[in-house]
């Protein structure tokens, strides 16, 4: 009866673990923290990413004649065949004595090829830019052409910015999550920009600048 208890938490708290789902590959990725999901989310925008495996390691170091080991928190494929393996870990201490780790792995790793160790902290993986991804992967999967090239005019006829809802009332007809899908679909292809001095700390809203931009 002990083991059977034993085992069921053992469930319980691998089930608890935040996962995200490569829509791609079709691949789940179970994680463990809520940073590294947010983190994997980050990298599902990046056309270089090929693979991405969570707990990859351990990878050894050494510091004055003793060995080390560090598990790497997600490891990302790269299509040139290179790997980069990043630590996740929360603005702090703790994070600064990982920073010290990937530069002693980069500097013992890097001459046996191209793959490459860095620390993502709570501020590069801000809220502004895992909801940037998140709403851009999940425009690629509904955005309506049609809808997004009214709402492009519409931009165009307010002067080439407007805000979300000022864009939701020249088209009545459309509600306004379709509208902001389609802001995210011309953000998404080039064509509008989040117009913001720091747009990558902060989350996009029905109050937000949207800036028309010529597509090279």
């Amino acid at each position: 009866m002990e083991e059977d208890e034993d085992h069921e938490h053992v469930k319980t708290t691998a089930s608890s673990r935040p996962a995200v789902v490569d829509r791609k590959t079709n691949t789940y990725h179970r994680l463990e923290s809520g940073l590294e999901r947010d983190l994997v989310k980050l990298f599902f925008l990046r056309d270089d990413v090929v693979s991405i495996k969570a707990q990859d390691g351990p990878h050894r170091y050494k510091v004055e004649g003793k060995f080390h080991e560090h598990i790497i928190d997600v490891a990302a494929g790269l299509d040139d065949g290179s790997v980069e393996h990043w630590a996740v870990k929360p603005e702090g201490p703790t994070a600064e004595q990982t920073r010290a780790e990937m530069k002693l792995l980069n500097n013992q790793h890097r001459k046996d090829g191209g793959d490459e160790f860095f620390l993502a902290t709570s501020e590069d993986i801000s809220k502004a830019r895992v909801n940037f991804a998140g709403n851009i992967l999940h425009t690629r999967e509904v955005a309506n052409e049609f809808e997004t090239a009214r709402v492009h005019e519409a931009l165009l006829e307010l002067g080439g910015r407007a805000r979300i809802w000022q864009l939701a009332v020249r088209l009545p007809d459309l509600y306004l999550s379709a509208v902001r899908t389609a802001v995210w679909d011309l953000i998404d292809k080039g064509l509008a920009v989040h117009d913001h001095p720091s747009p990558e700390a902060v989350v996009v809203s029905a109050g937000s600048w949207i800036l028309a931009v010529g597509k090279d």
